[in-house]
């Protein structure tokens, strides 16, 4: 099994030694200032220069979580944590706002915010890593928020856009 899908299932801690359970313990202020975790919720197939032991996704991983329901539903898990402090829920695949749409009560919903690049990521996760459905859902929900305040740039609605890509193979 891959480092990625040991870490998600609970089998395995990440590099710095935290297992799965004890970052989905996290409170609203460790989301927001820890800056490490995001890495190993939502493992993409590019490098971050913010956590170079973050792992990367693989053809191997993808083909892994395609196969496993259980994956699919781990790597979920982690979603609805991150929805709830984005002042977002999940019912299924549909997304939805927890609270009215205002930049007090979604920390993303600014013309630049480190949330936004989390949120790319977390497209960009689910996407690869079997969901691509709730993956679709959420850009859809960020970019009709995004258009209903104006408040955020188009240029990272064009990252969220961009997250739903299937990667180039070499």
């Amino acid at each position: 099994m891959s480092e990625i899908a040991r870490f998600l299932s609970g089998e395995a801690p990440d590099k710095f030694g935290r297992n799965i359970e004890q970052l989905l313990a996290y409170n609203h202020f460790w989301l927001e200032h820890d800056h490490k975790y995001i890495q190993v919720f939502f493992p993409i197939d590019e490098g971050t220069k913010f956590n170079q032991h973050a792992p990367l996704v693989t053809h191997e991983d993808r083909t892994l979580f395609a196969n496993s329901q259980d994956l699919r539903t781990a790597h979920l898990k982690v979603l609805d944590l991150m929805l709830e402090f984005w002042g977002m829920q999940r019912k299924g695949s549909e997304i939805s706002s927890s609270l009215p749409l205002s930049p007090v009560n979604h920390v993303w919903l600014k013309n630049h915010d480190h949330n936004q690049l989390r949120l790319t990521r977390a497209i960009r996760s689910l996407y690869l890593l079997g969901n691509e459905e709730v993956a679709t859902r959420l850009c859809d929900f960020l970019v009709s928020a995004a258009s209903e305040t104006g408040s955020v740039s188009e240029k990272t609605v064009q990252y969220w856009r961009n997250a739903l890509k299937e990667p180039v193979r070499v």
